[in-house]
């Protein structure tokens, strides 16, 4: 049943980005080849911290999501991913797992280390995921809270809880760190 909630719709955007294999259903195999893209796409390793941060965000929010749903359960339809993400909740009590996503999605986008994400490593991102950079300057300064043309680990952290959060605004830009265009 289609519902026109905005963070259903926009649940249900991330499903088809995660459903990397396009079988109608989201996996842990679907989450180790998203890390698997940043791996090729950033030229790091597996051994590298950056995606063994990343794979370990992603493997806390996947057991986060599987804790939700039937006993015994290895693989999440569109209603059951929609259903589990809103189960969690993503308020106080499972803040870290948005935390710790932001984290080392930031990690690997700040490519100089710097403690920042900068435009141009903001652009390489998009042009990894495959988004247009048309708008990517508007995005860029949406993100940016604080106006000092940077991305820090709190901005993406920020952004990641509103667009789990918020259902009044469907084109929260957060949900540019999981692939959403």
């Amino acid at each position: 049943m289609m519902t026109s909630d905005p963070l259903t719709r926009r649940l249900r955007r991330l499903f088809t980005v995660l459903d990397t294999d396009g079988d109608g259903f989201v996996t842990w195999r679907d989450h180790e080849r998203v890390v698997d893209r940043f791996a090729a796409g950033y030229a790091l390793e597996k051994s590298d911290t950056r995606i063994k941060d990343l794979e370990r965000a992603y493997w806390t929010q996947w057991l986060g999501l599987l804790a939700q749903a039937a006993p015994g359960r290895d693989r999440l339809s569109t209603d059951d991913f929609v259903a589990a993400h809103r189960a969690v909740g993503y308020g106080t009590r499972a803040a870290g797992l948005l935390d710790d996503l932001a984290q080392a999605v930031f990690n690997v986008l700040d490519v100089d280390r710097d403690k920042r994400i900068s435009k141009d490593e903001f652009a390489r991102y998009l042009d990894f995921c495959g988004i247009s950079g048309a708008d990517a300057a508007l995005v860029f300064r949406r993100l940016d809270l604080d106006g000092d043309a940077f991305n820090s680990q709190h901005e993406v952290a920020k952004s990641l809880s509103a667009f789990h959060l918020y259902n009044d605004d469907l084109t929260t830009p957060g949900g540019v760190f999981l692939g959403l265009g």
